[in-house]
C-alpha cells in the first residue's frame, strides 16, 4: 500500500509522526488507538488500544475478536488459505457491529496441522494471546508471562522487557514435557515497538526449545524501523531458524517535543465503604495452590485459576474450562439491570472476566485495572482524562490504575479479583469505585476468602 503520514497531538509541545508502511485491512489509526502521555521517563508516551480493553472500556467481544483477526491472519500466512471470515470481523472490529453472532461462529473454528504453542506477553496482552489462541481448535497449547513472583515454583524461563515499568518476565507451569511438545511457538503482543522483548525470549526459549525452527509474533502495531528488522534477518541466520512477524498495522513514529507533565494524583474522597457485596463464585473451580510475593514482601496465598492459563492450557481444558465461566456468568447475570454494567478486569487477570463479560448480555463493557501510570488531563481532546489509584488488589502494596469510569453511567459495576489476600485491601478499592461512580459495586471472589490476620 502506499506510505501514509498522520501527526497526532498528545499534548500541547508534544506530539507524535506516524508513517504507516502495512495496513492490509484499512484501518484508522482511531480505529486500533488513541495517544497518551506517559509517566515514565524512559518512554513518555503511550498507544492507547481501543480494542484491548485495557486502559479503555470496550464491549468485551472487541478485544476477542481482535484476537480472531490476528489468529485468522497468522492462518493466512501459514496456510496460504484466504479466510473468508476476514472481512466480516474486520467490518465488525470498524463498526462494532454483529460482534455476538460473528465471535460466536469463529470461536475454535481454525485447525492446526502441527502442536503449536502460544505465548501471551503481561501485563498487556494476557487476554489478547488467549484470545488468538481461543480461535483454534486443536493442536494448540496457551501460557502467558508473568510479572509474579512464585518462590515454590522454579520458573520455565526468566527474560526481561527494558523499556516497562516491571521489566522481569516469568513463565511458570507445571508441565514443562507437554509445552516441549511444541512443533511452533507464537508470540503475541499488543504492540511491537523495537522488538528487543522478543529477541529476549526467543533467546531464552531456544535453550528450552532447541527443536523448534519455526516462530511467529503477532501484534496490533508493529513500530520496528527498517534497521530493527534487519535485526531479526540476521538473527534467523545466525540461530537458525524462521521468526514471522504478523501485525494489523505496521509503521514508524517519531516524536516531537517534550511533555509538560504537572501533577496528577487525583484528589479522591475517601469515604466509608457501604453496600458492598462480596460474592463467592458457587461453581467448582479448577485451582492451582501456589503463593506469591508483591514487590514489597507482602505474601498472597490465594490459589491461582487454571482458566487463566497462568500455567498453560491445552485446547481440550480451555474449551472445558470455558463452560465454568458460563456458569459463573449465569450467576452473575441475575444482578443485572436495565442500564450500562462494567466489568473489571485486575492487573493480568484479563481473560477469565473478559468472557465472562461477554455472557452478560447487552449494554456490557469491559476494561482492566493497569500498572501502568498515564498522565491524566481533561485538555480537549486527551484521551485520558479520569483515574483513580487504588492498591492492587492482588499484588497488595503495588499502586494500580483505572481510567476514565467517572463520566460513564454504569448501574452496575462487576470488580473480578483472581485472588483476595486482603479483605481491607478490596474495600479501598470498592470506596475508590463509589468515590467517582454511583453505580451498584459487586466484588466477585473467585476463591472462598480465608486470610489469616
Amino acid at each position: 500500500m502506499q506510505q501514509q503520514m498522520s501527526k497526532l497531538n498528545i499534548l500541547p509541545n508534544y506530539s507524535i509522526d506516524i508513517e504507516m508502511t502495512h495496513n492490509p485491512h484499512n484501518f484508522a489509526l482511531a480505529d486500533l488507538f488513541q495517544m497518551a502521555a506517559r509517566i515514565n521517563k524512559k518512554r513518555q508516551f503511550l498507544f492507547v488500544s481501543t480494542v484491548l480493553g485495557k486502559h479503555l472500556a470496550v464491549r468485551p467481544q472487541i478485544p476477542l475478536l481482535t484476537g480472531t483477526l490476528l489468529a485468522m491472519m497468522y492462518d493466512q500466512h501459514f496456510s496460504s488459505q484466504t479466510v473468508n471470515t476476514v472481512p466480516s470481523v474486520v467490518k465488525a472490529l470498524k463498526e462494532g457491529t454483529d460482534i455476538k453472532e460473528l465471535l460466536n461462529s469463529v470461536e475454535g473454528s481454525i485447525e492446526l496441522a502441527q502442536e503449536t504453542l502460544f505465548i501471551g506477553f503481561a501485563e498487556t496482552a494476557t487476554a489478547l494471546g488467549h484470545a488468538v489462541f481461543n480461535a483454534f481448535q486443536a493442536n494448540a497449547m496457551y501460557i502467558h508471562t508473568t510479572r509474579e513472583v512464585l518462590p515454590d515454583i522454579e520458573p520455565f524461563v526468566t527474560f526481561e522487557e527494558e523499556h516497562s515499568h516491571a521489566t522481569s518476565h516469568r513463565i511458570y507451569t507445571e508441565e514443562p514435557d507437554v509445552l516441549q511438545q511444541a512443533k511452533r511457538i507464537v508470540l503475541i503482543d499488543d504492540e511491537i515497538t523495537t522488538g528487543n522483548t522478543v529477541i529476549n525470549i526467543i533467546q531464552t526459549l531456544r535453550k528450552k526449545f532447541p527443536f523448534v525452527k519455526q516462530y511467529a509474533v503477532l501484534s496490533i502495531l508493529d513500530w520496528r524501523s527498517a534497521q530493527q528488522r534487519m535485526v531479526f534477518q540476521q538473527l534467523e541466520e545466525q540461530w537458525g531458524i524462521s521468526i514471522e512477524f504478523i501485525a494489523i498495522m505496521c509503521g514508524q513514529f517519531s516524536c516531537t517535543g517534550k511533555p509538560s507533565l504537572t501533577s496528577t494524583q487525583p484528589t479522591v474522597t475517601t469515604l466509608v465503604a457501604q453496600d458492598i457485596t462480596l460474592l463467592p463464585v458457587n461453581d467448582p473451580i479448577d485451582r492451582l495452590f501456589y503463593y506469591s510475593v508483591a514487590e514489597n514482601g507482602i505474601i498472597n496465598n490465594q490459589p491461582y485459576l487454571q482458566a487463566t492459563g497462568r500455567f498453560m492450557l491445552t485446547s481440550t481444558q480451555h474449551f472445558e474450562q470455558k463452560k465454568m465461566l458460563q456458569a459463573i456468568a449465569k450467576q452473575l447475570k441475575e444482578l443485572r439491570t436495565n442500564g450500562p454494567a462494567l466489568v473489571i478486569g485486575t492487573g493480568e487477570f484479563m481473560y477469565v472476566p473478559m468472557q465472562i463479560a461477554s455472557y452478560l448480555g447487552n449494554d456490557v463493557y469491559f476494561q482492566s485495572t493497569t500498572r501502568s501510570p498515564i498522565y491524566c488531563t481533561d485538555d480537549l481532546n486527551y484521551t485520558i482524562t479520569e483515574k483513580i489509584v487504588f492498591e492492587s488488589p492482588e499484588n497488595n502494596g503495588v499502586e494500580n490504575y483505572l481510567y476514565n469510569v467517572q463520566s460513564n453511567p454504569y448501574t452496575e459495576l462487576f470488580l473480578m479479583v483472581e485472588r483476595i489476600a486482603n479483605k481491607e485491601v478490596v474495600a479501598r478499592v470498592v470506596e475508590a469505585l463509589q468515590s467517582v461512580s454511583s453505580a451498584k459495586v459487586y466484588v466477585i471472589c473467585m476463591h472462598e476468602l480465608e486470610v489469616e490476620r
